[in-house]
């Protein structure tokens, strides 16, 4: 079944529904809006990609224990915050899932909020840091044992090569001058790809619970106020290390351009104030977290996760485009791009940003 108001109907929605339309711009699953009759707001109806998520049970239970644990983190400390729902089905679990298969859920609209592809001014990204460090401050009140893994491999950098790498025979038929400049650049970069998990294995880098996907656009913000109220998208909630989320929610938001610069990839850019207010932000909720060894690889999780994320749109591109959604044949192509033209700027900006790190580090002592 795909009609996405045949589906709605099979939740215990709070009123008639007046409209359903399709909603967002998520890489993965097909996400709709639906308008509730008489003022009574909206909810978001998603088909969960179980071409990523082969085990989607295992995202909604993990997706349950978060969102119950958050709400009442936000009713005891009185946060000025809001956390998504899960809305169950009208047989009482937490999906549905038609008869071809298809899996279906429906979660709470955070009304009167937006999100943002590119961050625009320094304000916000101080918030997108605060939003994440009060995130993973809370949530870790929790045991990371008690998650599921619903990604085996997720943000395991030389997993993302060894993927990569298996693309060569693949390539002949695409490469040009821009698919030449990104190839280069892995190849001078390869070696960099394991030393956050060299730390993990030295128990320098603990597991805890992480968000999996902080980027900008899962970050919302209150339309009157232009504070954080709310992190979404929690399909990627799993043990793991909290520097994937760090260098990936810097990642998204220092750059300018933001995700899909097309064509005008060469002129992607990090920007190093955006950088200071968003790790501010973050340790302003989330210091407590990180040992004074930990401030050592903030560094290395900002240049992982981008060449990471880049290494997965180019294996993508290769294999046709399987797994990310496009609107055009070579937008994968230019996702890649932009996020190795942002890695090799935050090579050049090392000493830069290291130095940020260290100001902030003392100031939050």
């Amino acid at each position: 079944m795909r009609d996405p108001l045949a589906i709605a109907l099979k939740f215990a929605i709070d009123g008639e529904i007046e409209s359903i339309r399709p909603h967002g711009n998520g890489n993965v699953n097909d996400t709709y809006l639906v308008t509730l009759a008489n003022g009574k707001g909206h909810t978001i109806l998603q088909r969960v990609n179980t071409y990523v998520f082969v085990k989607p049970e295992l995202v909604m239970r993990n997706m349950q224990r978060a969102t119950e644990h958050l709400r009442a983190c936000v009713e005891e400390d009185r946060l000025n915050w809001k956390v998504q729902e899960v809305i169950l089905s009208k047989t009482g679990d937490a999906f549905w899932q038609a008869e071809d298969g298809t899996f279906w859920r429906m979660i709470s609209f955070i009304e009167n909020s937006e999100s943002f592809d590119a961050i625009y001014t320094h304000q916000q990204a101080y918030e997108l840091g605060y939003a994440l460090g009060l995130f993973h401050a809370h949530i870790n009140r929790l045991d990371a044992t008690n998650f599921d893994t619903v990604l085996e491999g997720f943000h395991i950098s030389p997993g993302y090569l060894a993927a990569f790498d298996k693309t060569e025979t693949m390539r002949k038929a695409l490469m040009d001058d821009e698919l030449t400049y990104a190839l280069n650049f892995i190849e001078q970069n390869r070696d960099r790809i394991g030393v956050l998990e060299a730390a993990k294995l030295e128990g320098i880098l603990p597991l805890r619970i992480i968000h999996g996907d902080p980027k900008a656009n899962n970050i919302m913000f209150d339309k009157n106020s232009g504070k954080a109220i709310s992190v979404i998208d929690l399909d990627t909630i799993q043990p793991g290390l909290i520097h994937y989320d760090i260098g990936d929610c810097i990642r998204s938001s220092c750059n300018p351009l933001g995700e899909e610069p097309g064509v005008d990839w060469g002129d992607t850019r990090f920007d190093l104030i955006s950088f200071r207010h968003v790790l501010k932000g973050y340790l302003e909720q989330g210091k407590s977290l990180l040992s004074a060894q930990e401030y050592d690889y903030i560094y290395d999780a900002i240049f992982l996760m981008t060449f990471e994320l880049g290494l997965r749109f180019l294996t993508d591109y290769f294999q046709g485009n399987v797994y990310y959604k496009i609107h055009f044949p070579t937008q994968n192509k230019y996702r890649a791009l932009t996020q190795f033209r942002l890695a090799e700027d935050i090579v050049t900006l090392r000493e830069e940003i290291i130095q940020i790190v260290k100001e902030l580090h003392l100031l939050y002592t």
